[in-house]
């Protein structure tokens, strides 16, 4: 792995041309000037990168590992995450982007030197390279860390995962650290997340936190396992976030390149005249479907009779219910596709293409952090009530399903009467659930589909839940535990990255990550 500079993001004082800072694909070591950049100029691109990878190329793996998602009708795949056949070229994206972004992170980290008043704008930068390699040692387990983003260093190191995980929580403090500096420059336009809330940041890590936290709750080693009781212990009075959090940095200012992350890649092409292939190709998963049309009912989930309010903002409707796909068929008749509540163009006039290109993108629901909060509190990690967090992680998804966008206005989600219909229901309601940590992951699943799938992946690698049918035709009896790293990675880092077979991602071995041992 070679260090890359990609800054992505060069933005002038004021946000006037979003398509600038929001390309990407620009290598700053050909520009003459990267050195001039100050961090202001580069914290939009950092943020709009991440969320562009976790919400586009993360949540496709993710949704359709977690069987959110499956086939269209009329479509034929060769996708490892249906035929469980991984090689070295099997989503190497995820591995090669996550470092290349990751690298923005640090360009803006290696200007302490240079502009030492932005303090907050380093500690943005440190809780989104945490956040990167995170999701590095949650897919591949050892990865370069140590050696990763030095650019004397061609050929970095590979880190054991069990030692990354300890200085990714002493970067979380680094980033709180620089949140408390007094008289740093201040957050202006350039911070398209909270526009400068200080506390809303330090919420934000604290939410990040969890998560990380609880990626360790199936862990067996004991260094880790002390690593969670000394961190929880430091969590117990802090405050997470509260609400939807959305990245803002101006979509769509009259420039079509620059559209929300998600209509881009799952809506209409860039002449708005046809639909993209990923909108086609794509659609629901059988085994999301029979949970929404209230017609699973198994030892882990029963939806008997109860039809979620929120599938048709999730899918279409055929038949007047979600039909799914099942994985491994090759399906001839109708399937459900994206719901336009998903990629964003409610209507066939240009007013619905702009809601669709200028919406806000989301980097985390409000829904997630309710559902960490009530599974820490329901291990014992944290204090409260785990069952009003769970139903308030419940109500922030029907809030978040009822919330329009542009001018787009829709009819209330009644999360009440669904909590009433679920709360007898094994794995999806409080009461009539034998494990509640399955209906906290299985409810958290239902909230997450889609907009964040790779934590639907991971919950179900981690917790167990929910159980996943295996598609059709696959040799194996389990899901993958990780990727094989990318044929990049073999042929210019040879000498260091671990070899991986397709047969060791399915068993827990010493390649297996961290959070599986």
């Amino acid at each position: 792995m070679k260090k890359i500079f990609f800054s992505g993001v060069l933005l002038a004082l004021a946000l006037t041309s979003c398509s600038d800072y929001l390309d990407v694909n620009e290598n700053q070591n050909n520009r003459p000037n990267f050195e001039s950049l100050s961090p202001k100029q580069m914290l939009a691109g950092v943020i709009n990168n991440y969320t562009t990878y976790q919400d586009v190329t993360l949540a496709t793996y993710g949704n359709r590992l977690a069987y959110a998602w499956g086939l269209n009708s009329g479509f034929t795949s060769t996708d490892a995450a249906y035929t469980h056949r991984y090689d070295s070229n099997s989503y190497s994206n995820i591995f090669e982007s996550n470092y290349l972004f990751a690298d923005n992170c640090q360009d803006i980290l290696d200007k302490k030197t240079a502009y030492p008043e932005y303090s907050y704008h380093f500690g943005i930068a440190k809780v989104f390279k945490v956040m990167f390699m995170d999701y590095a040692t949650a897919m591949y387990g050892d990865v370069p860390y140590s050696e990763a983003f030095n650019s004397k260093i061609a050929t970095p190191k590979y880190d054991d995962d069990k030692k990354i995980i300890p200085a990714l929580f002493s970067e979380l403090d680094e980033a709180r650290a620089y949140l408390a500096v007094s008289g740093a420059k201040a957050l202006g336009n350039e911070d398209i997340v909270f526009k400068g809330n200080l506390t809303l940041w330090n919420q934000f890590i604290n939410t990040v936190e969890l998560k990380l936290l609880l990626r360790l709750s199936k862990t067996t080693d004991a260094t880790l396992v002390a690593l969670r009781t000394a961190r929880f212990a430091k969590l117990q009075t802090q405050t997470f976030i509260n609400q939807d959090v959305t990245v803002d940095p101006g979509y769509y200012l009259g420039s079509l390149p620059s559209r929300n992350p998600i209509f881009r890649s799952f809506g209409r092409n860039e002449g708005l005249n046809d639909w993209l292939s990923a909108n086609r190709a794509n659609a629901a998963g059988d085994f999301i479907a029979q949970i929404l049309n209230g017609s699973l009912n198994n030892s882990d989930i029963n939806s008997t009779g109860v039809v979620d309010p929120r599938r048709a903002r999730m899918f279409t409707l055929v038949g007047g219910k979600v039909v799914g796909n099942t994985q491994g068929v090759f399906p001839l008749t109708a399937i459900s596709r994206f719901s336009t509540f998903y990629f964003g163009r409610t209507t066939a006039d240009t007013q619905g293409d702009t809601n669709a290109a200028a919406r806000n993108a989301f980097l985390m629901l409000n829904a997630e952090s309710k559902f960490l909060q009530a599974e820490a509190i329901q291990r014992g990690y944290l204090p409260g009530n785990a069952q009003q967090v769970f139903n308030d992680g419940i109500t922030a998804s029907f809030n978040f399903y009822s919330t329009g966008f542009g001018t787009v206005v829709l009819t209330p989600l009644d999360a009440a009467a669904y909590i009433a219909a679920t709360d007898s229901k094994n794995g999806l309601g409080w009461t009539g659930s034998t494990d509640k940590v399955n209906a906290i992951i299985t409810q958290k699943y239902l909230a997450l589909a889609q907009w964040h799938g790779i934590e639907l992946y991971i919950d179900h690698l981690r917790t167990g839940f929910p159980k996943l049918p295996l598609p059709v035709g696959v040799n194996n009896t389990t899901r993958p535990n990780r990727l094989i790293y990318p044929s990049s990675e073999y042929s210019t880092n040879s000498s260091n990255v671990p070899n991986i077979t397709n047969d060791e991602l399915f068993t827990v071995n010493a390649k297996t990550p961290y959070y599986l041992q």
